[in-house]
């Protein structure tokens, strides 16, 4: 598990990278007020932004297959941009990676907190910070950072996905026992 963008929402980073029906986000996102509409969209197969402005979040998304039957239409999520302060009037409401004041990161800081040595490609530019880190089963994501102001401090941090889409994998929502099972 990437444990070091936590405490970042496990429900958007275990998507990242994956393609499904994207209803447990589809749902927690419809849950907002006001309310994100347009999050699956099945015109075709270009990747198409969603911005969740309440949330200073967005989302990249693609349908997988829009020749399919609305029931069977899967979603991959591309990628995520959490937005600061310096770049939205509602900047991310949730919470950032540990060690990262973002009121007063800066690129190095950001590669000092997030990389690490063995991560792939790190770039760290005055406005714009990248570098590769391990996701979720195997997968690779690209963090790219941009900063602004005199201080050139953080305004957007962005995951992608790299590489091959991963099915998400199902499992049945869990039922607690109604009876005790005798012990044999």
């Amino acid at each position: 598990m990437p444990f070091r963008f936590d405490p970042l929402p496990d429900m958007l980073l275990r998507n990242l990278g994956r393609y499904s029906r994207q209803e447990p986000l589809q749902r927690a996102l419809l849950s907002l007020q006001p309310p994100v509409r347009d999050l699956r969209q099945g015109r075709d197969t270009d990747p198409y932004h969603v911005s969740v402005e309440c949330l200073g979040l967005d989302l990249m998304l693609q349908c997988m297959d829009p020749t399919l039957p609305d029931h069977e239409q899967l979603w991959g999520l591309h990628a995520l941009t959490f937005h600061t302060s310096m770049s939205r009037p509602m900047p991310w409401t949730g919470g950032w990676p540990k060690g990262l004041d973002v009121a007063t990161a800066t690129s190095r800081d950001v590669v000092a907190v997030l990389a690490e040595k063995n991560d792939e490609a790190a770039l760290a530019l005055p406005e714009m910070a990248c570098f590769l880190v391990p996701g979720f089963d195997g997968q690779t994501w690209a963090v790219q950072c941009t900063f602004g102001g005199p201080a050139k401090v953080l305004k957007t941090m962005t995951l992608v996905r790299t590489g091959e889409w991963v099915g998400a994998s199902w499992l049945p929502p869990f039922k607690p026992a109604s009876t005790a099972v005798p012990a044999a």
